[in-house]
Parts: C-alpha cells; structure tokens; sequence
C-alpha cells in the first residue's frame, strides 16, 4: 500500500472539505486556497518549501475547472451523469536515521562509477542516480554508471516513506562532488598543469574538462600524468535531525472527471490530473512515472480495493489477486501530471523530495467529490459500489 495513513486520512479530510465548500457556497479550491497555512497546524513551524498554491491554480487551469457548474447532477452526456471533483495531497518529508554513504570512481579513461547499496525495484533510481553523479562530477551521463543492489556497497537506508530519492541523490552527489573537488585541487597543485596555481573556486567542470578562464586541464590529462589508473572518493549525508526549524512536506492536488451511470451505478472515472510540488525533480519522466501510477492506484483504492472477511468463519474471503480487485488497462483513464518545481535547501542537499506516496494521496478523494457532483449522492465510505448509488 502507498501512503498508509494518508492516503485513507486524507480521503475523509478532503470529502468533509468539499461538503464544507458546497454548505459555505465557495468554488472548493478557492476554499482550498483560502485556508492555505502557511506553518504547519501541527508544529508552528514554517514550510521548508510549499507550492500547494500554485499546485491548485496550475491543476485547476490544466483540468478546465474554470468551466465546471458547481450545481450537482446537472451534466449529462447521453444517459451517463458527468461530474468533476478536486481534493489536496499531502505527504511528509521522511528523512533516515542514519548517515547515507556512497562512493564515486573515475577512471583515467575518462568514464566513472559511483556505488550505492540500494535496490533498484522498479522506480528508476539507477538512471536517476547516473544523471545526479554525471552532472556533480562535470561528465557525460553515457561516461557514467551507477552500481547498487548489493550488501558490500556503501550503505544506503531502506528506501521507503517516499525517502529514497531524496537520501540517495545527496549520498551521490556528496561522493561525486567530492571527487571532482579532489581531481581539481591536484590539478591546481600539479605544476604540469595549465591549472596550477589557480584558484579552485574559479574552476569549472563540463564534459570532464576543468576550466579556468583560458586554461583547461581535463581528468584523463591529470590522472594521465601521474600514472594513475583512477581516483576515488567517498561521500556521505547525514540527515537533520530534532524538531529544527522547519516542517517539512509535499504538497499537490488532485482533479478528476466521472462517467456514473444511474440505472446501473457503475463509475468510470474519465480523466484525472494532478499537479504536484516535489521540491527539485531530478528526472521528469521517472517522476511522471511514479506521480501517474500512484493516481491509479487511488482510483483503485476509490472504486475498486476492499477486504472482505467472511461473516462465519472470519477469515478474509477474498484472498488473492482473482478476488481482490485492482485497476486494469481498460480502467485507466487519461492521466495528466504537472510537475511544480520549488526550492527547497532544508530538506537535502538538492532540495529533493519523494513521489513515490503523494500520487494516491487526494485521488480517491477527488474521484468521490466528483461522484457526488455527478449525482447529488455524498459517499463517505470506500471503496465506492454500485450499492452505493443505487
């Protein structure tokens, strides 16, 4: 399950929200927008970074809000009653307990490695993580690879709570950037080099050349000279800890369009789209990926995920994937993601935050807030059955 707790959670808040906006008369995302605090309700503190403002304006224009009649089953298209709904998400920043290490090779060929004992279990993190190490250490992503999967590597924790992409790009780019700051400062004290004597600040790295006004001196010259096969280095990030200064949060929101019929009480869900405040997006094709299937996997959670136990003997009747039903191809409708970046300098070196939760969180409750638009009939419950508006 993605999101336990506020996925569920947020289902409840966000359908009390648009009953709450329907009772006052108000558009539910101006409610949203409205309300929207600035500090966290919890701790008081300041967002380390927000965006859900602008996830709600971006959302509503790529959605069509503006044109939607707040007046519920009024929308018809043949026999079918339409309805649109809208609903916030939200999910915390989860930082490790422990130090994340990594550690970065380059060999004088001019191609580098870096290695981290991370699983790799379907969310990309390998092409991610060769991009972060590329461009930390001033080369090619196609000069670079990332090794990971394995015990022996330096150590990276469970990549979980949305953590992953967060903890293991600063332990990345903490080993790459300390590799390239070493090749530099030989390279400035290398009295064969056109960069020495040059003051490492000025230097810039690109395509493995290091440059510094008119002199360039590049990694396989440097390692080249001194007869060295390669050069290594080892980075590690140890994650704030305490209650610090900030709260820490991704924010989004969540639109979604149904197709109810009312002789038959079946509910297609027609389009969703989502915008979502990430802080830095390290890849947006991985993080479409991970944002669109966490949408569908609402969807399922709205209309279709339930246990079910059995009233005599009490064990639980639907006990595989034959009887527990998920969403499918021919369930999925058009799904748009927009990807709100937001700096954030708290919660990692590059500002990164997770994708992996926030997608479900908000989905099943716009999918319900718009059944209700379609048909007048307010669900509090899911998964939502013919049963339930019939």
């Amino acid at each position: 399950m993605r999101a336990p707790g506020e996925a569920s959670g947020m289902f409840a808040l966000e359908c009390a929200m648009d009953e709450l906006a329907q009772e006052l008369g108000l558009d539910p995302v101006e409610l949203r927008l409205r309300n929207h605090a600035d500090v966290s309700p919890v701790s008081g503190l300041p967002w380390s970074s927000s965006g859900f403002e602008e996830c709600c304006r971006r959302g509503a224009e790529r959605f069509g809000w503006a044109d939607r009649d707040p007046r519920p089953g009024l929308r018809r298209e043949g026999n079918r009653l339409i309805g649109t709904g809208m609903a916030a998400a939200c999910y915390p920043v989860a930082l490790p307990g422990a130090p994340q290490r990594a550690r970065a090779r380059l060999y004088a060929d001019g191609t580098a490695v870096v290695q981290a004992a991370t699983p790799d279990f379907g969310t990309g993190v390998a092409t991610v993580m060769t991009q972060v190490a590329a461009d930390a250490l001033g080369i090619p992503a196609d000069r670079c690879r990332f090794e990971n999967g394995d015990s022996d590597l330096p150590s990276i924790a469970t990549a979980a709570g949305s953590a992953g992409a967060g903890m293991i790009s600063a332990a990345v780019h903490s080993a790459a950037t300390a590799l390239r700051n070493q090749l530099v400062h030989r390279a400035v004290l290398d009295a064969h080099s056109p960069l020495h004597g040059v003051d490492p600040g000025e230097v810039v790295v690109r395509d493995g050349v290091m440059t510094a006004g008119s002199a360039s001196d590049s990694y396989t010259d440097l390692l080249h000279r001194a007869s060295q096969p390669d050069a290594e280095a080892s980075g590690t990030w140890s994650p704030p800890h305490g209650d610090g200064e900030f709260a820490m949060m991704t924010f989004g929101a969540q639109f979604a369009e149904v197709a109810v019929d009312p002789e038959l009480g079946l509910v297609r869900v027609r389009r969703m789209t989502g915008a979502f405040a990430p802080g830095r997006v390290l890849n947006p094709k991985t993080a479409r990926g991970q944002l669109m299937s966490g949408m569908l996997w609402g969807l399922g959670q709205a209309l279709l995920e339930a246990n079910h136990m059995h009233p005599r003997t009490g064990h639980w009747a639907n006990t595989s994937l034959g009887d527990y039903l998920v969403a499918v191809n021919a369930d999925a409708p058009d799904v748009d993601v927009e990807l709100v970046e937001v700096e954030d300098d708290v919660v990692n070196p590059l500002g990164v935050k997770g994708v992996g939760e926030i997608g479900q969180v908000g989905a099943g409750a716009a999918i319900a807030n718009a059944v209700h638009h379609a048909t007048g009939r307010r669900v509090r419950k899911i998964p939502i059955t013919v049963e339930d508006l019939l």
